[in-house]
């Protein structure tokens, strides 16, 4: 045959026979040997040099022989070795056309997998044969040839099989690992497809390595190998993943398809689960390869909108996961644009769950990525406010899992700020606590940021304190639970730093508002009080033993008291109970330093800590009895009551280790929080003095031993702690034995040369001091009485007003000293100061002038003592007279003294602060004069109400006049006295007839006011119902709601307006009032009683009408209109309406029955509506009692549909307007209209009147 041309003949030297016969055996040593040189020459056969075809038939009978069984099949490893290394060789030269047929070729490749079994073993012999025949494999690509045999997915699987497990042994080669991806890699590209065992096979390596990163830290063997042959085979691969996949949501989609008949649109559990599979699958794809998903996405962009929700709810995590991953070679919002788009609509899904998916799914994708930030913020503002609760809370706690500074950085916005502020009220508990430990921990953990001057910061998050103070108002055990919790671990969490410690505490109360400040202190009162309690309750169990029934009926009482503020689901009852009767000593002693006044910071935070880790142990808490132990109360339990009551008893912010760095920080006249510590050491000389024992030597050498009257100092509240303390421990000297005479002799030149608070403070001092020290006390006050009582006093002395306070304080020390020249201080302070004035304001001529704007018309406490000292001299002069009164209140002639006095007062309210005679060349009194006036003589005039005799005296007119308190022109007079009205009602200090004045802020303008009383009123009207329901039911608010329409009757504006031609303004206005009120009182429980009373009404007269013989019809119109209101609202809310069965007595200071029955039963059955506005006042009423109880005591589900009260078909004339009369703030009887327009001013200044301190 001839050879082609640029080729050499092919020439075979080897000659020897390799297949053994029966006759001609062949000894396996001499075969190897044999097989070795035909090898050897067969791989040194150039393909590309030698033509083939010019020795086909000598090479032809080696191949032939090769592929002979008795050479595949023998037992000899280096026999199959060698030949397999022949056949490869083979494959080589004869390519591209395979020498063997699909058979041959079949049991060829078998032999071959077979060798590469034994590559991992580089002991063998013959080990570099098997990496000779995996190299000729890799080179010649002859492993293509095994995609067109008939069994090609069999050798596939089998090759992928030993592949991975060759891999997988650590043992292998280094070199062998590429070459078997090169082998691999060319039998995917040459595959229409695998079988799907060898696809699950590569996959799952990807699922095996995301369990293995996540318990190991570490990637499973073989990752990397699958990661090649991915790589390798983008398109192919691309191309199979998505096969696979649609095979399986095919399934899924026959399922639901074959389901519509029985209404089922559901895949079975086992499709969903190998779905579920896929879509983690998929997700540790993308991070790694994410080419290969580029189809599948389709897939997902379509489950993203299944009907089967489980499926809908897989597919927005798998997506979500998917963006989360930042690293990827691909940006999946560019690539994946209309999957992103579907994904991120999901907030406005159909399912709860999947929206809850959605915000799961976001937290990470947040952390990772900043593209996505706008897009997921929207959403999540709608999550937050979702109408399903699981959403919002899902919502929440998604917050809470992302980072602060990151969910300050990127989430974070005023609307989501102020949502979550308004989660805190929400009625859902879960929610409502997710969300103040939110709020909690982005405080706590920006804390150190803020107030630095980043104002984006700032308006974000240095709100959260004060918001949380003032969920206090809600009253409500959870929340107060709750709101304790955030506040003692996040707000103000253990800190052994005391400078740190202090610098927070005084840093975030400067920062609250007044609202919060008083919640502030009312926090830090309830632990002085609750201390107490703590220390009589551990007495008790300290003297408890089983046989003892008397001290544990007082345990009893105690732990009954501790678990009436207590949330229920805390089991707080039983589980103090058990505390005591585990009769632990150490838990006492922790318990009782944690509370004691006498502990440093320290002590408390180590003594928590050590009692909390103890009490969470289940171990610890169980009590013992013989040999077994038992427990009523689960660890969470126990923890959470101990830990709740510990928080409400310790010293935490007012302990000795503070108070050092307070006072340190108080005179420091460089820090900016020098006056918040002296404000915070003023409120702690009232409510724990005991606490500033260690440093009231400090004190007193700052306040009184240094005092230089050259010089002004201001030290008023200073000496306040001091009195405060001195108060309390009456023995303890607060001087040293050498400073005596300074002491004294300072306290004396306070009183007659200090600032009028200062000498206020000084004569409290002397006042409160004992036997040991009275012969000092007595010269001291003896010199003061001398230069002030009798002495003539002078209208142009500058110290004028110190000597007015000191006087004033005089009569409460002891009046026998000031006895003698009353008379004469009496006819001073109405001649020189109160009937004239020194400062002259303008008659107002204009009264269409504009006011002055309100902040402009107010004096300030600063200002009395400095710039409006002549309005200052007014109010001491009121206060002297109330003082005198005070003093005078046990004497048998206190009422004779009262008369003049309670009729200048009510003279002041009546004029609206105006007493100065228009005859006199000193009138008028200055407007802003009035303003303080008018507030001081209604304050003065409730303190006097705290005295029985005194009250008598206080007559419903005069208590009617307050209402131009409550509604006066001045946002500032309006706030105190209604401030000063809650005080006095909530310590149950006057008498109840002063309770319906709260009602009248129904026209309230200012919605902060408004809105603060009206919490306080629901918020007293439970723990009222609540006391009532354990003792006696005296219906406290049910009869002042008698009391209420009584005063509205004679409410000036109401009766101006019944004298109009038509009563409706006059039933329009009234309503406002009456809806106002129900709507804070009246429950499905009450509603009867409040009834039958205003029923009742119109069987009395009025007792403050002129003539017994006179009705009182706009009373009795306000009794129909009530009834009227009660009736629509009874519709409306779903309550059942019925008779009172007991009998109530109207009040007998406004009411006396009418004998007259014929008359009774005339004045019950007579409307006092008019006929002719009746539908119209139908219709309002109905109007406005729909809009009643949006936030009421008890929440009543709302029905769709409520029927009419109209009886009548006759057609109605044409409606009347429904707008109340425009409401009228007055400062006196004689009232102007004023420009109702409010500005947000402050309205909490503390007057120098608003201080009960002279009440002795």
């Amino acid at each position: 045959m001839a050879v082609t041309k640029g080729l050499q003949r092919l020439k075979i030297n080897f000659k020897d026979n390799i297949i053994s016969t029966f006759n001609k055996p062949i000894a396996t040593k001499d075969l190897l040997t044999r097989l070795s040189n035909l090898s050897s020459e067969l791989s040194s056969l150039d393909q590309d040099k030698i033509d083939i075809a010019s020795s086909q038939p000598q090479l032809d009978a080696i191949k032939d022989n090769l592929i002979n069984k008795k050479l595949t099949k023998h037992s000899n490893s280096g026999v199959q070795a060698l030949v397999s290394c022949c056949l490869a060789d083979i494959l080589r030269l004869y390519a591209p056309d395979a020498p063997y047929n699909a058979s041959q070729l079949s049991d060829l490749f078998k032999l071959f997998f077979d060798q590469f079994k034994r590559l991992d073993n580089q002991d063998d012999p013959y080990h570099h044969q098997h990496i000779y025949l995996l190299k000729r494999l890799v080179e010649t690509r002859s492993i293509v040839l095994i995609t067109d045999l008939p069994n090609s997915q069999q050798l596939i699987e089998s090759i992928f099989d030993i592949s991975y497990t060759l891999i997988s042994s650590t043992d292998l080669n280094s070199q062998i690992e590429p070459l078997f991806v090169d082998v691999l890699t060319e039998v995917i590209s040459e595959s229409s497809s695998i079988p799907n065992k060898t696809l699950k096979l590569i996959l799952n390596k990807f699922l095996n390595n995301s369990r293995a990163a996540q318990t190991k830290g570490t990637s499973v063997q073989g990752f990397q190998f699958t990661l090649d042959i991915c790589k390798n085979n983008i398109d192919r691969m691309s191309r199979m993943i998505t096969q696979f996949f649609s095979e399986i949501v095919y399934e899924g989609t026959q399922q639901v398809s074959n389901n519509k008949e029985n209404d089922q649109s559901i895949m079975n559990d086992h499709t969903l689960t190998q779905l579920k599979k896929l879509h983690k699958l998929s997700i540790e794809v993308w991070k790694h390869v994410p080419e290969l998903l580029s189809s599948v996405m389709g897939l997902i962009d379509n489950e993203l909108e299944a009907a089967d929700e489980r499926i809908r709810i897989s597919a927005t995590e798998t997506i979500g996961q998917i963006i989360s991953f930042n690293q990827s070679r691909i940006n999946f919002v560019t690539s994946h644009g209309d999957t992103y788009l579907n994904w991120i609509k999901k907030p406005l899904d159909r399912s709860p769950q999947v929206r809850s998916t959605w915000v799961k799914s976001t937290g990470e994708v947040l952390i990772a990525r900043s593209d996505v930030v706008n897009d997921i913020t929207k959403g999540l503002m709608k999550t937050l406010v979702d109408s399903d609760e699981k959403v919002r809370l899902v919502t929440v706690k998604q917050f809470l899992a992302i980072p602060p500074e990151i969910f300050l950085q990127k989430v974070a916005n005023e609307a989501i700020m102020s949502t979550l502020s308004q989660l805190v009220r929400e009625k859902h508990a879960d929610i409502r606590n997710s969300s103040l430990s939110l709020l909690g921990t982005l405080y706590s953990s920006m804390f150190d940021k803020l107030y630095q001057g980043d104002e984006k910061l700032d308006k974000l998050v240095s709100w959260i304190p004060d918001d949380i103070f003032k969920l206090i108002y809600i009253n409500d055990r959870s929340i107060n639970a709750q709101v304790d919790f955030t506040l003692f671990e996040k707000i103000f969490p253990l800190e052994s730093d005391s400078s740190k410690r202090t610098n927070r505490l005084l840093t975030i109360f400067s920062n609250l508002s007044d609202k919060g400040k008083s919640s502030f202190f009312a926090v830090v009162k309830r632990q002085q009080q609750l201390a107490g309690a703590v220390s009589q309750l551990l007495t008790f169990a300290d003297q408890y033993n089983v046989d003892n029934l008397a001290v544990w009926n007082k345990i009893d009482k105690i732990v009954s008291w501790f678990t009436t503020t207590f949330p229920v689901e805390f089991n707080s009852r039983n589980s103090l109970t058990q505390f005591v009767n585990l009769n632990n000593k150490r838990f006492f002693r922790l318990l009782k330093l944690c509370t004691s006044v006498e502990s440093d910071y320290d002590t408390i935070h180590n003594c928590m800590q050590e009692l909390f880790a103890k009490l969470s142990d289940s171990k610890n808490i169980k009590i013992t009895t013989g040999e077994s132990s038992q427990s009523s109360v689960s660890p969470f339990e126990m923890l959470n009551t101990i830990k709740l009551l510990t928080y409400r008893s310790s010293l935490i912010t007012y302990n000795q280790s503070n108070v050092v760095k307070i006072m340190n920080i108080s005179k420091d006249l460089n820090s900016k929080l020098s006056p918040t510590a002296i404000e915070i050491l003023d409120n702690i000389s009232s409510v724990v003095p005991a606490v500033l024992k260690a440093n009231i030597s400090t004190l007193v050498e700052s306040c009184i031993i240094q005092f230089d009257h050259t010089k002004k100092s201001y030290n008023d509240k200073d000496l306040k702690a001091v009195y405060h303390f001195s108060k309390r421990f009456p023995e303890m000297p607060l001087y040293s034995e050498d400073q005596k005479d300074q002491y004294f002799d300072n306290l004396r030149d306070l009183a007659l040369r200090g600032t009028p608070l200062e000498a206020k403070y000084s004569l409290k001092i002397l006042g409160t001091m004992k036997n040991d020290q009275i012969g000092h006390k007595e010269k001291a006050i003896k010199d003061i009485v001398m230069a002030t009582v009798d002495n003539e006093l002078n209208i142009d002395d500058e110290d004028l007003n110190t000597k007015l306070s000191t006087i004033a304080e005089l009569f409460l020390i002891d009046y026998s000293l000031v006895e003698a020249n009353s008379k004469k201080i009496s006819s001073f302070l109405a001649s020189k100061i109160l009937l004239r004035n020194r400062t002259t304001g303008s008659e107002e001529t204009d009264t269409n002038e504009p006011e002055l704007d309100e902040t402009e018309v107010w004096i300030s406490d600063n200002d009395l003592l400095n710039s409006s000292t002549d309005c200052n001299s007014k109010l001491l002069a009121l206060r002297i007279f109330v003082n005198w009164l005070k003093a005078v209140s046990g004497t048998e002639n206190s009422g004779k003294t009262a008369e003049p006095i309670m009729k200048l007062l009510n003279s002041i309210l009546a004029s609206g602060g105006e007493i100065v005679s228009s005859k006199s060349d000193t009138y008028p009194t200055p407007k802003t004069y009035q303003a303080r006036l008018r507030l001081e003589a209604g304050i003065q005039l409730l303190k006097l109400a705290k005295y029985p005799k005194y009250n008598q005296l206080i007559l419903q007119p005069t208590i009617n006049k307050l209402i131009y308190l409550v509604q006066d022109e001045n946002s500032h007079v309006r706030s105190l006295i209604t401030a000063k009205l809650k005080k006095y009602l909530s310590r149950s200090l006057i008498s109840e007839r002063f309770l319906p004045l709260v009602f009248f802020l129904a026209h309230e303008p200012n919605p902060s006011l408004k809105q603060d009383t009206s919490t306080w009123i629901r918020s007293t009207f439970k723990r009222k119902h609540q006391a009532t329901t354990q003792r006696k039911n005296d219906l406290l608010f049910e009869r002042s709601f008698v009391r209420f329409l009584h005063m509205l009757s004679h409410h000036d504006e109401f009766l101006e307006l019944t004298n109009l031609p038509t009563q409706y303004q006059a039933i329009s206005f009234a309503l406002i009032y009456i809806t106002f009120t129900l709507d804070l009182m009246a429950t499905q429980d009450n509603i009867s009683v409040l009834y039958y009373l205003t029923t009742r009404i119109k069987q009395h007269r009025d007792k403050l009408q002129p003539s017994p013989n006179i009705l009182p019809e706009s009373l009795f119109m306000l009794s129909d209109l009530t009834q009227l209101v009660v009736k629509r609202l009874t519709k409306h809310r779903n309550w059942n309406l019925v008779s009172w069965p007991g009998k109530l007595h109207l009040p007998t200071d406004l009411f006396a029955r009418i004998e007259d029955e014929k008359l009774v039963r005339e004045i019950s059955t007579t409307l006092y509506i008019p006929d002719g506005i009746m539908k119209d006042v139908d219709e309002l009423v109905n109007n406005k009692t729909k809009s009643v109880g949006k936030t009421p005591v008890k929440r009543i589900k709302r029905r769709k549909n409520v029927e009419s009260d109209d009886d009548g078909a006759t057609p109605r004339k044409k409606k009347m307007s429904s707008s109340s009369p425009v409401p009228q703030r007055r400062s006196a009887i004689k009232r102007r209209r004023v420009n109702y327009n409010y500005d947000n001013v402050d309205s909490t200044d503390h007057s120098e009147s608003d201080d009960d301190e002279d009440d002795h």
